[in-house]
């Protein structure tokens, strides 16, 4: 099988002929005309060009830049390190903006974290506070209760007058009776 090539400014297409088994223009047949020093149009088989790097397919399979569209034959190659690489962190892996969002979701995450810390400290810290201070309204109680029994014993003795008591004047002191009592022999 032939093509046809015209040349501009020529009257007839030469025919030129694929110069290996497969005749058909296939991605993997592409050709380009080269003409010889002989002044003869012939064919030169093109090799496939490479994809590159891209990212995986998880995360968009995007085309890292800054990396050579090598074929799988040319990766194997050490030597090109240099060229299947960038200089930065997850380089010949991931793209710039992948590794930007990776870095602001680390952020994000351990402010999540410290937040979390605080609400759990000021809860358990509230938590304390009303144990403690509802232990201190029973040690309260407690007391009273104590004090109230002290008194209803003291007042059931043997021997002492059942009944009220005369009441005490309110905001007078307790020795005020005695202090304001007349003195016997006084001077006349």
């Amino acid at each position: 099988v032939s093509v046809l090539y015209c040349e501009p400014n020529k009257m007839a297409c030469p025919r030129v002929a694929y110069r290996r088994k497969v005749h058909y223009a296939t991605r993997s047949n592409r050709v380009k005309f080269v003409r010889t020093p002989g002044n003869k149009l012939v064919l030169q088989n093109r090799g496939k060009r490479g994809g590159g790097a891209f990212t995986p397919w998880v995360l968009g399979h995007k085309r890292i830049g800054g990396t050579k569209r090598l074929n799988h034959a040319q990766l194997k190659k050490g030597s090109l390190r240099h060229s299947k690489t960038v200089s930065r962190a997850y380089g010949g892996v991931l793209s710039h903006e992948q590794v930007r969002d990776r870095i602001v979701r680390a952020f994000l995450l351990e402010e999540q974290r410290i937040v979390r810390k605080v609400i759990e400290a000021e809860g358990k810290f509230q938590r304390d506070k009303k144990r403690r201070d509802l232990k201190k309204k029973r040690k309260i109680a407690e007391k009273k209760k104590t004090k109230a029994k002290i008194t209803r014993k003291i007042g059931d003795k043997p021997g002492a007058k059942k009944g009220k008591a005369a009441p005490a004047k309110a905001g007078a002191p307790v020795g005020a009776k005695v202090a304001a009592a007349p003195k016997k022999g006084g001077k006349k």
